[in-house]
């Protein structure tokens, strides 16, 4: 065999021509089953990496691959679609981005243009667990990998965040350190990812022996304003301790509310954005794994190009915290 394995070394191995392999790898549905699963096999087996950049051409293709997400100012994403242009340059692919602002009509007409446009993949983070359609996209016969958002019932790969214990690790983190009447600020309860914090921080609590009523928590539309406001409805409360934002542009927000003020709550935020190591006092974080969430989607996003009828996937990925000034003991 050759060093670098071909598609003939493929159909060797397989027992099938050159040609079933190309059909196979291409994603035609009409391959007998059994013929598909030797193909594939002998794919593995031999570490036959197919040409993105000829196998998208020949499919009516431009090499590219979409990158879909609600927000063009959250840092989270802008990082997420760095990392992934910087795979998948490797492969020869270029990367489109496109934003649908948190609105369902935005993305269904996203899902058009890219359909129009014959992108070879799709990264996308969903507008909505329930309501986002996919169709467009599978019914073209463009793989799709979900990153940082589930769709319920959608039989799609997905990469994301271990919510629930990110949410745990927050209540622990704060608990060591003395805390003990707590305050989370949340985006809309239909938003599975922070709802999932949410509710991981609150059991986490209720485990310490600490109450952790439904009441400690504020809602906002996972926008700056939001943060700024319901922190400033705590700070006048006046009976929280600790603040977990389950968001990062909420985060901000809550921070600037409380800057300055005098036995202000601790306030542990989400995401290690840079804002966060340059004010004072320095805010700790838990800090989600963006680089590997990345690595890990444009991963799973070339396995589904190569292999278009394996089971679907899901990564979960586990958050840390990044300990500073914010939630140091009073």
């Amino acid at each position: 065999m050759s060093q670098r394995p071909t598609i003939m070394d493929v159909a060797a191995a397989a027992g099938v021509s050159s040609a079933t392999v190309s059909r196979v790898v291409n994603g035609v549905a009409s391959v007998d089953r059994d013929l598909a699963r030797r193909v594939r096999v002998a794919v593995r087996t031999t570490g036959y990496v197919p040409n993105a950049l000829g196998r998208s051409l020949r499919r009516g293709g431009t090499a590219q691959i979409a990158v879909v997400t609600p927000d063009a100012e959250n840092p989270y994403f802008t990082q997420i679609i760095s990392e992934v242009e910087r795979i998948v340059r490797a492969d020869h692919y270029s990367v489109t981005v496109a934003h649908t602002e948190d609105d369902l009509d935005l993305e269904r007409d996203c899902f058009a243009q890219l359909v129009g446009r014959h992108v070879a993949g799709v990264l996308l983070v969903p507008v909505h667990g329930a309501r986002t359609d996919l169709s467009p996209l599978t019914d073209a016969g463009i793989p799709v990998v979900l990153v940082d958002r589930w769709i319920d019932g959608a039989a799609t790969d997905l990469v994301a965040t271990d919510n629930i214990e990110a949410g745990r690790q927050a209540a622990r983190h704060l608990h060591e350190r003395g805390f003990r009447a707590p305050a989370v600020l949340t985006g809309p309860s239909d938003l599975r990812t922070t709802e999932e914090r949410v509710v991981g921080h609150l059991a986490a609590w209720r485990e310490l022996g600490v109450a952790a009523p439904d009441s400690v928590i504020a809602r906002g539309d996972l926008h700056l304003e939001s943060g700024r406001e319901l922190m400033a409805q705590i700070l006048a409360a006046g009976e929280a301790d600790c603040v977990y934002v389950t968001n990062n542009r909420m985060s901000a927000g809550a921070f600037e509310s409380m800057r300055g003020v005098q036995d202000a709550p601790a306030l542990l935020a989400t995401d290690d954005d840079l804002w966060t190591r340059l004010v004072t006092p320095s805010v700790s974080v838990v800090h989600q794994p963006v680089r590997a969430t990345a690595r890990a989607a444009a991963r799973m996003l070339g396995q589904r190009m190569t292999d278009p009828e394996e089971e679907p996937s899901t990564t979960l990925l586990r958050s840390r915290i990044i300990d500073r000034e914010s939630t140091r003991p009073r």
